[in-house]
């Protein structure tokens, strides 16, 4: 089953968009890039008890714990009331029983307890004080606990072109991380950093950019991008095959609490 084609369940879609999510999975071509990367990072994770999604959006990545852990609480955190009602619709239609999605700021997850696993997906870089995002995750962390973050890398790089990697997507308040200071980040957030990888290769950058410039990230030429999304996923997914540890667009890092 393609990743994401549980959103085909949204209510409001006809039914041609139905048949197309069901066919392509989720049309988002930077949420599959991301989760390509992301979710192995799940068979790192011994039996977690208590999962947040932080930011989670339209809710792909929760349900893939969910469906991933199905004895753990897994919780969606955003502050989108309207997206948290639709996410909610969508697991009970599918029948999920051990996930459920809370409007609240993400920067408050410690009011909610301890987890077990904390994923935060492309939020440190909307936040000025992305130190104090980092030690807030720490104290919703169990001791043990694991973070695992994805960030934009400073760059963009597309066969050797390096340029600043975007700064007009809404919300961002900088560019993206090195790898270092990523590392850091999370150092000095209190936490040791197991390992931090580079996604975002070149055939994956080049793919995204074009969406980009089809959509400008807000959705526009919904059409034209739906004839074109399933060439830019083979592009991107041809891409997936090499993993680069010199350099990438994107940067995932797996950090833990130490007990």
């Amino acid at each position: 089953m393609p990743f994401g084609s549980e959103i085909a369940l949204t209510p409001g879609l006809s039914s041609l968009e139905r048949m197309y999510v069901k066919l392509f999975g989720a049309p988002i071509l930077g949420l599959r890039v991301r989760a390509r990367t992301i979710l192995p990072f799940l068979e790192q994770i011994t039996e977690p008890r208590r999962i947040a999604d932080a930011g989670c959006g339209r809710g792909m990545i929760t349900l893939a714990c969910a469906r991933r852990f199905p004895a753990a609480e897994v919780i969606g955190v955003d502050l989108d009331k309207n997206q948290n009602r639709v996410n909610s619709e969508i697991a009970e239609k599918l029948g999920f029983k051990n996930m459920r999605f809370i409007t609240t700021d993400a920067m408050k997850l410690p009011e909610l307890g301890r987890f077990d696993l904390v994923i935060s997906m492309d939020m440190l870089e909307h936040l000025d004080d992305d130190l104090g995002a980092v030690k807030m995750f720490y104290e919703a962390l169990k001791p043990g606990g694991h973070l695992l973050v994805h960030v934009p890398h400073l760059t963009r790089n597309i066969f050797g072109w390096k340029r600043e990697n975007w700064m007009d997507i809404e919300g961002h308040v900088r560019a993206g991380y090195t790898k270092d200071e990523l590392t850091s980040l999370l150092t000095r957030g209190g936490l040791n950093v197991r390992t931090c990888i580079y996604n975002y290769n070149t055939m994956e950058t080049l793919a995204n950019d074009i969406s980009k410039l089809i959509t400008g990230a807000r959705e526009r030429n919904r059409g034209l991008y739906a004839l074109v999304f399933p060439l830019l996923l083979l592009l991107s997914f041809m891409g997936s095959f090499y993993r680069s540890q010199k350099g990438g667009s994107g940067l995932v890092a797996l950090a833990v609490k130490e007990a």
